[in-house]
């Protein structure tokens, strides 16, 4: 009997801990759970065509705040949707989106 009334508090406070600990992880998985989203973040911008091929249009392009880019030169992924008829050295208005293997141009269109 001396035993268990030993034994009896140090259990409790196992149990307690235990549970709370369960419950904080609970708690912090729910947190951390992020809705995924059937559809890609697009951003946009303005730039110039600089070369074409026939997977990749290659821009010169403003800077875009919203991914924290400065101004630069870079290659876009060509997708069926963005097959407007551009030329070399033309102003272009764009849309584009981040897949797996880049950044694939979602539509352009020349600039007036």
């Amino acid at each position: 009997m001396f035993i268990f009334s030993r034994l009896l508090p140090v259990a409790a406070l196992l149990f307690t801990v235990s549970a709370f600990s369960a419950e904080d992880v609970s708690t912090h998985h729910h947190a951390m759970a992020m809705p995924v989203s059937a559809e890609q973040p697009v951003w946009q911008s303005e730039g110039v065509v600089k070369k074409i091929t026939d997977r990749q249009i290659t821009i010169s392009h403003h800077a875009i705040e919203a991914l924290n880019w400065p101004a630069m030169t870079m290659a876009f992924d060509r997708s069926a949707s963005a097959q407007t008829p551009v030329s070399v050295g033309e102003k272009v208005a764009f849309t584009f989106s981040q897949t797996e293997s880049g950044y694939q141009l979602v539509h352009i269109t020349p600039l007036q």
